[in-house]
């Protein structure tokens, strides 16, 4: 797997960007800060907002570490 960001097309660009509010979306949920999940979700491309639940719950699964 490539891991220099800046290799990456577009297309993938926004499924890590979709990822990443994903986890960032669990972490605050985590801690009790506040976030809505839902209107996260809508900010993101209607063609990747499966991908962004699925990574959520995938997310919310996960172990908090230390």
């Amino acid at each position: 797997m490539n891991k220099n960001l800046a290799g990456l097309t577009p297309e993938e660009m926004e499924k890590v960007s979709a990822g990443l509010a994903a986890g960032t979306v669990a972490v605050r949920e985590r801690n009790h800060l506040p976030v809505n999940p839902e209107e996260v979700e809508m900010e993101q491309p209607e063609h990747l907002r499966a991908y962004f639940r699925e990574r959520l719950e995938h997310y919310r699964t996960q172990p908090a570490k230390k």
